[in-house]
């Protein structure tokens, strides 16, 4: 049992690890997802939507919380330091993630719960059983306990925890001042937005139909498949008929959608521009923000400083955003035009608000942070621009 113990203590201990710094590498998707849960919960739970509303106002530090703490326990219980606080604090940090997976998996209104960031996608149902099994192990962890023996002496091993928590804690800042280290999503660097959003080569996915027919003459009722029910020639007797309130549908496979599948940017007079745009040949500058109110006025003018040298140059600029453009176009300094796009595929393509992206033959070549915006001379050296 000892032995076991530590099997379980390390898959544990090294699971949770793993799953802080994956969702640390993109702490403003966490962030996104917790806004995501707490909107959720304010529409099923509407007399308490102040509390949700506060919240999620709040997305971000929570999340780097819960991050941090998350990388805390995983490296407390691998060296055994802190046992009591670090088996409390599975069984809080398990508790939490259970009842948000279980709400998920249940409801289906969250269909992603962002345990993996971007790195990996699963189904509600799927993350819920993995929750539910780390659920027992924790149980486990917490029944025998006495096996919880430390790796170091207390002072080494206290100071090895207090290490790692500061880092983890310095490594989500430095991915919410700058752009994640490592991009997932389907807009990054190298990704071409066209190929993104084709279909070409996607399953379909199967749905069956399923017809209950009654029969007027003896009564007699039966299931069919759709295909089935025309090939079989059953529809030609008219004593069989369908009783449409059964109908049901079954899903056999999902079908395929595209990597980008909501990319659909309209211009000031309500016309979608997206393929115009991705035509446009060369190089062209995209300046997006997910939400003006909520966007820095510093970004703007670091921005917009790059982006007169760029319209000097000739490159194309385009402007993103959700706002009325009377509204986003005051900030543009006459540099550029804003088009509307929807809030998500902003969010996903670009975690700096405002940020930058150059595209380049409907590929991506690059993505700036407005704190770490380069000046065009060095993007016009870095990519042989004009």
């Amino acid at each position: 049992m000892k032995y076991f113990y530590q099997i379980i203590r390390f898959l544990v201990g090294g699971f949770f690890i793993f799953s802080g710094v994956v969702k640390a590498i993109d702490p403003m998707g966490t962030g996104f997802k917790m806004e995501e849960y707490f909107e959720v919960f304010s529409q099923a739970l509407p007399f308490m939507s102040g509390v949700w509303e506060f919240f999620a106002g709040f997305a971000l530090p929570i999340a780097i919380a819960m991050i941090v703490f998350e990388i805390f326990l995983g490296v407390s219980l691998l060296l055994g330091t802190l046992p009591r606080l670090t088996l409390w604090g599975y069984a809080a940090l398990i508790g939490f993630f259970t009842i948000l997976t279980g709400y998920s998996a249940y409801t289906g209104k969250v269909t992603d719960c962002g345990c993996f960031g971007d790195f990996m996608k699963l189904k509600p149902i799927e993350t819920f059983t993995k929750d539910v099994v780390l659920s027992f192990l924790t149980v486990f962890l917490f029944a025998f306990r006495k096996y919880l023996t430390p790796l170091f002496n207390p002072k080494i091993g206290l100071s090895l925890v207090i290490a790692a928590t500061l880092w983890a804690l310095w490594f989500d800042m430095r991915n919410v001042w700058d752009l994640p280290v490592v991009d997932f999503r389907p807009y990054k660097i190298g990704a071409d937005l066209n190929k993104g959003r084709s279909t070409e080569g996607l399953d379909e996915g199967l749905i069956q139909t399923f017809y209950t027919l009654k029969n007027t003459k003896t009564a007699e009722t039966k299931e069919i498949e759709s295909m089935e029910y025309t090939s079989s020639g059953i529809w030609k007797d008219k004593n069989w008929e369908i009783d449409k309130d059964k109908t049901r549908q079954v899903t056999v496979r999902e079908p395929q959608l595209p990597k980008i599948k909501d990319l659909m940017i309209i211009d000031p007079n309500g016309v979608e521009v997206t393929d115009s745009l991705l035509a446009i040949p060369g190089f062209q500058f995209w300046v997006t923000s997910w939400n003006l109110d909520k966007s820095d006025r510093q970004g703007y003018a670091a921005i917009n400083a790059v982006m007169s040298n760029a319209k000097a140059a000739g490159v194309p600029i385009f402007g993103l955003s959700n706002a009325p453009f009377e509204q986003s176009n005051a900030l543009a300094d006459s540099l550029y035009t804003f088009y509307n796009l929807d809030p998500t595929p902003i969010k996903t393509m670009m975690r700096s608000n405002p940020g930058v992206m150059l595209i380049k033959d409907n590929v991506v070549v690059d993505k700036w942070h407005w704190n770490h915006l380069p000046t065009y001379a060095k993007m016009k050296a870095t990519h042989k621009m004009p």
